[in-house]
């Protein structure tokens, strides 16, 4: 059962990596759009939900749990902005935010586990030490918050002048 469970959370996060590459370069506040990032939360949900049914680590709840759950919420955060936006101000920033961020972690994680599973890094680290994998993801994530902000105004402008933050 775990073995069909961990083939379940692979396949779910490469289709979340590739529904949120598509949402990335697609144009946004279209059909489109919406069917992706429909298909992305949906996948993010089982790819989470999977990830904590998975203990073979330690054998119970640890950190990478606790980063599902973080990245669960921030899914569900992001949708929940569109689905509730008359309600909420500055709900498109709020979306931008928590969806990029997700794709983020999700990033981050696939990095990670290329380093635990992948025969050439693997060899990489063991030459090197775990520094690597901390300063490889300190450079991920410098770079997605960099790309992140920069794109942040021109979005919220082109999409809604109304809800700048």
């Amino acid at each position: 059962m775990l073995y069909m469970l961990g083939r379940l959370h692979v396949a779910f996060c490469l289709l979340s990596l590739c529904l949120g590459i598509c949402i990335l370069f697609s144009p946004k506040a279209t059909r489109q759009h919406r069917w992706l990032g429909i298909a992305y939360c949906c996948s993010m949900l089982v790819l989470n939900l999977t990830a904590l049914g998975i203990h073979n680590l330690t054998g119970h709840f640890n950190f990478f749990h606790f980063t599902a759950l973080l990245s669960l919420s921030m899914v569900i955060i992001g949708w929940a902005q569109v689905r509730f936006r008359h309600r909420w101000r500055n709900w498109l920033y709020r979306h931008y935010t928590y969806m990029c961020w997700s794709y983020v972690a999700l990033i981050a994680a696939a990095v990670n586990e290329g380093f635990v599973r992948l025969p050439p890094l693997k060899a990489l680290i063991r030459r090197n030490g775990n520094w690597l994998i901390i300063v490889t993801q300190l450079l991920l994530l410098a770079a997605a918050a960099f790309i992140i902000n920069h794109h942040k105004p021109r979005l919220l402008a082109r999409f809604s002048p109304a809800e700048r933050v």
